[in-house]
């Protein structure tokens, strides 16, 4: 025994030192925000993060003989409070690289023990033209987006989506003008829709075996940046157990342009995203099972949408923006006989204006924002599409003070 504990406190002597000059060769940066934030609503919305992250109004609510709606109840939130705390590890060279690391929380709610978020976990290496993610960070479809005042930062008409990925990045030229991606990305918080009664869920990817695929290329010329990608996707949305675990799968295709102008105080940004039931995206889409089919037969067809937004925002420290975001339900091109979508697949069309203004003093900033959201409801057609819609909407007004370290 006493030999084994001569020996122990040897292998740990031995290994003090190198863990000592492992930390001198990194460093850490904490970073973060305390915010506090108030806002009005004139109608019941779809939101998260205890209302922090706003999406869109739910549609009407009526009773036969009164036509009033009844979630046309305004609302209000003083002083809620959230946080962000995240670290950056810069480290030792591996394989000629330079390594780094991220992680990243939040925390909001007005109560313990409140929402918390697990936001980014992601490892790097970076060489000269390269750089290898692996880890949960921002999905490609999500690198541009607006600066709102909201946290929602233009979902659902923007994407918001963070996965775990494999992450592949190249520049063609040694001025980082031309960058090409490519990255394997699995769901996980941000899920699609499905027939379960969890509603979104990352299962159905990982039942398919495969994760989703994304390609791009990114182009800068001078304060003009323009970019686009695709991303291949296959769900298995139902297993037939009593037939040999038999998969049913979906497939969908999405692809994205985006574009930004920063000259000077003026900054301009844009996007569109068109493709196959991009819920997983944040994008109010899904799919549905096909009808008239034989007996045992199981086939499921996307929901096509389309999602835009524009955003021009200028000043230094006095900032005056502008928003505005499109989306639209393009139906499935076949009969369904049910939908697993937003609002099951209710919603015909949806948009949004939002100005706002942020001034930004020390470590703090200010800001304010109105929004108003309006949601095109129907009555869903065989085909996925919509008719004999009724326009719901919200009016938002959004104060908050935020502290940045």
């Amino acid at each position: 025994m006493k030999l084994r504990h001569l020996a122990m406190q040897a292998l740990i002597a031995g290994l003090l030192p190198m863990g000592v000059s492992a930390q001198k060769k990194a460093s850490i940066d904490w970073y973060g925000f305390v915010a506090a934030q108030s806002w009005i609503d004139t109608h019941e919305s779809s939101s998260s993060a205890d209302g922090f992250l706003y999406l869109y109004p739910k549609d009407e609510v009526t009773v036969p003989g009164d036509s009033h709606d009844r979630n046309a109840v305004p609302q209000a939130s003083w002083f809620g409070t959230m946080a962000r705390l995240g670290f950056t590890l810069k480290g030792p060279e591996i394989f000629g690289a330079a390594s780094r690391a991220k992680a990243e929380l939040e925390f909001s709610g007005h109560a313990a023990p409140g929402s918390i978020l697990y936001r980014h976990a992601f490892m790097a290496l970076d060489w000269d033209n390269s750089t290898l993610i692996l880890g949960q960070t921002w999905h490609p479809m999500n690198d541009l987006f607006p600066s709102t005042v909201g946290i929602a930062i233009g979902s659902p008409f923007n994407a918001l989506n963070r996965s775990p990925q494999l992450r592949y990045e190249y520049y063609l030229d040694s001025e980082k003008k031309v960058k090409l991606t490519g990255a394997a990305i699995f769901q996980a918080a941000n899920g699609s829709f499905g027939p379960g009664t969890t509603g979104k869920s990352y299962k159905y990817n990982r039942w398919s075996m495969m994760p989703m695929f994304y390609a791009g290329a990114d182009f800068t010329f001078g304060d003009f940046k323009v970019g686009g990608g695709l991303e291949y996707q296959r769900i298995t949305p139902s297993v037939d157990l009593n037939d040999d675990n038999k998969k049913y799968y979906m497939d969908g295709l999405c692809g994205m342009i985006q574009a930004q102008y920063n000259k000077d105080r003026l900054a301009v940004k844009a996007k569109t995203l068109i493709g196959h039931d991009m819920s997983h995206l944040g994008i109010c889409s899904g799919y549905g099972v096909v009808d008239h089919l034989d007996p045992g037969v199981l086939q499921y067809a996307p929901l096509a949408a389309s999602s835009s937004w524009v955003q021009v925002q200028y000043g230094g420290e006095l900032k005056f923006g502008l928003f505005g975001g499109y989306m639209s339900n393009w139906g499935a091109g076949k009969d369904l006989k049910a939908v697993y979508a937003a609002e099951n697949g209710t919603i015909d069309n949806m948009w949004r204006i939002s100005p706002n203004v942020q001034y930004s003093v020390g470590n703090a900033v200010l800001g304010c924002e109105y929004e108003i959201t309006t949601v095109a409801y129907g009555s869903r057609k065989a085909d996925g599409t919509v008719a004999d819609t009724h326009d719901v909407s919200n009016n938002r007004l959004l104060l908050s003070v935020m502290y940045n370290f």
